[in-house]
């Protein structure tokens, strides 16, 4: 392997893999270049990441025995300080934050997980010498065991077939294993990033399309208690019924449209077999000639929403050139933050 690699740890000086580098490097080797060799980062955030940060830090607050409003709040001042423009692209964020968070402890009110510990990072040697690090969401312990638990929060719950080839939950079980933590397994804690629908009165008196609202009971309950004094007339009692069954009882088949916990135990032969495959990406990741005129772009229709980089990538293919405007759009930054909880502060309030 070389002497510098894609990312060098400045204080031990060695090279680190993650798995958002192995797959970013696997999709796009031009994304590659612009996030972790020049380090680029965008100045403005869009909805989707903001709201995913958001949500992580009060479920890990939570996690941890912590006040989540508190949390909360000083998420709320930090959003205030945006410009006008970027609140009003993103839309009300605190609101919208608030509603999913209250939305998903009620959801979840009787489950039976024990936080043993969150955000924490984990670090494997691999066979080269190098360092494959992960950061944990939640290490939880129920009536079977340990597990690692990922909260994902999507426009849009992904299907089995995902889960089922998805390479970072086996990943990050293998160096928990390696870690001596006997993990059961993964659990993938899904979110829906849309928020709950508020419904509509109509000139009647009544709730606009209330057969095909897309909405939970805690948001219903709150809109009951607003505009009917809390009572909810007959007609709506049997959805309500419906909605109320959606939360969450361990052991019964899940339902609900927003939440969802899935679990997916991994053999050892698969571990291993993704774990060799990581490997393999990790040394041609760090062997690649980073030489900005070969680096090769991968396009596809993802471009507009998987990478920040579209508008650079697109200027410089066209004309050899960036926009004049591109430093407006980025800085430059240390692509490690994340791993490191004072620097991750740090960067989200400067976001």
């Amino acid at each position: 392997m070389g002497d510098t690699g894609l990312y060098i740890d400045p204080e031990t000086g060695k090279i680190i893999s993650t798995h958002s580098m192995l797959k970013t490097f696997r999709r796009c080797p031009k994304q590659a270049e612009y996030k972790y060799v020049e380090r680029l980062q965008p100045k403005v955030l869009g909805r989707p990441l903001r709201l995913g940060t958001w949500m992580h830090k009060l479920q890990e607050v939570h996690g941890k025995g912590g006040d989540w409003r508190e949390a909360h709040v000083d998420l709320s001042k930090k959003f205030n300080k945006l410009f006008d423009e970027e609140k009003e692209e993103i839309g009300d964020l605190p609101q919208q934050c608030m509603n999913l968070m209250l939305s998903y402890l009620w959801h979840y009110k009787n489950d039976n997980w024990k936080v043993l510990d969150s955000e924490f990072v984990l670090e494997v040697e691999l066979p080269d010498g190098a360092i494959f690090r992960c950061k944990i969401d939640w290490l939880i312990e129920d009536q079977y065991g340990l597990w690692i638990v990922d909260h994902k929060w999507h426009k849009v719950l992904p299907d089995i077939n995902f889960r089922l080839l998805d390479s970072q939950s086996a990943d990050y079980v293998w160096a928990a294993i390696k870690n001596k933590i006997p993990v059961q397994g993964h659990i993938w804690n899904y979110g829906r990033s849309k928020v709950p629908t508020v419904p509509v009165i109509t000139k009647t008196g009544l709730i606009g399309r209330w057969a095909q609202l897309d909405t939970d009971y805690p948001t219903m309950v709150r809109f009951f208690k607003e505009h009917f004094n809390g009572k909810v007339p007959e007609r709506y009692k049997p959805k309500m019924r419906y909605l109320r069954d959606m939360q969450y009882r361990f052991g019964e088949a899940q339902h609900s449209n927003y939440f969802r916990r899935s679990i997916l135990e991994r053999t050892p032969a698969m571990i291993n077999r993704v774990a060799r495959e990581a490997y393999h990406t990790h040394t041609n990741m760090h062997n690649y000639d980073w030489n900005p005129e070969m680096v090769e772009r991968h396009p596809d229709r993802s471009c507009s929403f998987m990478c920040s980089y579209t508008d650079l990538c697109t200027a410089e293919l066209m004309t050899g050139h960036r926009p004049v405007n591109w430093r407006q759009r980025y800085k430059v930054g240390d692509p490690m933050y994340y791993y490191t909880d004072d620097e991750y502060e740090k960067e989200n309030e400067n976001a």
